[in-house]
């Protein structure tokens, strides 16, 4: 058997399978000041203050294991108006379930029923890596679109965008066209 090291991530904290016994296994991680600016560039932030989050992990049957959490990070993000910083806590808490490839393939038959349970993740060699997980549900987690609060965006400030008595809504501009015989 061999043991696969799984590629380092900006926050890595790794947890062997081998490790975890029919009891429950708990973790608290924090991601140092070089793990948060690494994160914060991947992630396109103007900073990350703060980033904790408690873990624990499970043994469900065989090598299928359940990860559950809760993270809570400080970030700073770009106004998409005005690109000043916009300063924000998150808060968020995740599951997740991974399982070898071999098993999740017979698990795999498609259903798109909103009800359907999220399939595993695939278990890349003998490791989970419960500081990446953290990482991508804080990506999840955070606005895609930060405005500084008071600020509105106005599609009529932009010239040419929305002309003086067209109607609001995202086809005034073709209408606007079409009204003025502009195929």
């Amino acid at each position: 058997m061999t043991h696969e090291k799984p590629p380092q991530t900006e926050f890595s904290r790794i947890v062997t399978v081998e490790s975890l016994a029919d009891e429950e296994l708990s973790r608290e991680i924090e991601a140092d000041a070089a793990e948060r600016t690494a994160l914060a560039r991947r992630f396109g932030l103007l900073a990350l203050d703060r980033l904790t989050a408690s873990v624990r992990l499970k043994r469900l049957r065989g090598r299928t294991i359940r990860v559950e959490g809760a993270f809570a990070a400080d970030v700073v993000q770009s106004c998409v108006v005005t690109l000043e910083p916009v300063a924000s806590h998150l808060a968020d808490h995740f599951t997740v379930t991974f399982a070898p490839a071999s098993d999740i393939g017979e698990a795999a038959e498609l259903d798109l029923s909103p009800w359907a349970e999220d399939l595993p993740e695939p278990l890349d060699g003998e490791a989970i890596d419960i500081g990446e997980t953290v990482a991508q549900f804080l990506a999840l987690a955070l606005d895609p679109y930060p405005r500084r609060q008071g600020v509105a965006f106005k599609a009529a400030e932009i010239p040419g965008l929305a002309p003086e008595g067209a109607a609001d809504g995202p086809f005034a501009a073709l209408a606007t066209l079409r009204k003025n015989g502009q195929n």
